[in-house]
C-alpha cells in the first residue's frame, strides 16, 4: 500500500512539474518570435523619456514615395519604427545621417528636429508606433 501511495505521489509530482514547466514558456507550441529591438535609447544613443498623463499608443504604416521625404519635425514622445520595405535616410540636426533598410528597427530621435528621405528605387513603407499621451501631439512641425 505504501509503495502504491509513493508511486502515485511521485507521478502526481511529475505531472504537476510538467504543467508548471509548460506554463513557464509564454509562447505556445507552434509559435516562434524573432526579436527586433530591445533598447532604452533612441537612434542618437540618448535615453528616451515616457510622457506623463493617460498613456496612448498609436500605430500607422507610412509610405514614402520614390524621392519622397517627410517634413522637418520632432517627436516629444518615444517612437518605434520598423522598415517594412525600401530604405530611408534620416537626417537629424547636428548628427550624422543614418540609413535604415527593410527589416531594420529603431527608436526615433526624441525632441530633435529630423527628416526622413526615401533613398530606395521604389516606395518605402514604415510601421511607426507612437508611445504617447492621450490628447497630446505625437509629432511637432519644426519652425
Amino acid at each position: 500500500m505504501k509503495i502504491q501511495i509513493l508511486t502515485a505521489t511521485a507521478l502526481l509530482g511529475l505531472s504537476l512539474q510538467t504543467v508548471v514547466l509548460a506554463q513557464d514558456n509564454p509562447l505556445p507550441a507552434g509559435f516562434t518570435a524573432q526579436p527586433l529591438l530591445k533598447s532604452g535609447v533612441t537612434r542618437d544613443n540618448e535615453p528616451f523619456v515616457y510622457p506623463g498623463g493617460k498613456p496612448e499608443m498609436i500605430s500607422v504604416i507610412g509610405t514614402l514615395e520614390v524621392n519622397g521625404r517627410t517634413a522637418l519635425h520632432a517627436h516629444p514622445i518615444p517612437v518605434y519604427v520598423y522598415v517594412l520595405e525600401g530604405e530611408i535616410e534620416l537626417r537629424t540636426d547636428g548628427k550624422q545621417a543614418q540609413r535604415y533598410k527593410a527589416g531594420d528597427a529603431f527608436i526615433e530621435s526624441q525632441n530633435h528636429k529630423h527628416q526622413a528621405f526615401n533613398v530606395a528605387n521604389g516606395p518605402t513603407r514604415l510601421l511607426v508606433v507612437f508611445v504617447g499621451e492621450a490628447g497630446k501631439p505625437t509629432t511637432i512641425a519644426a519652425q
